[in-house]
């Protein structure tokens, strides 16, 4: 199934959108197709940590900039 976020509109390696900043995505809703038979379940569980912990990581560099400031 084709559709969901283009691959080029995204940081990969921290899913974070290249238009939108702070917003990140994981799983089904980007634009990748690939073989059936267990791969999907993993790059979902896999991209839905590497977008949470670029998340997180995002979050606390803007809070310790802030609270240097």
């Amino acid at each position: 199934m084709k559709g969901g976020i283009k691959l080029k509109e995204i940081n990969s390696s921290t899913l974070e959108s290249r238009i939108a900043e702070g917003v990140f995505f994981a799983g089904e809703i980007l634009d990748l197709v690939g073989p059936c038979g267990g791969y999907n379940i993993q790059w979902a569980l896999s991209s839905g940590r590497l977008a949470g912990r670029s998340a997180a990581e995002k979050a606390k560099a803007a809070h310790t900039k802030k609270a240097l400031s």
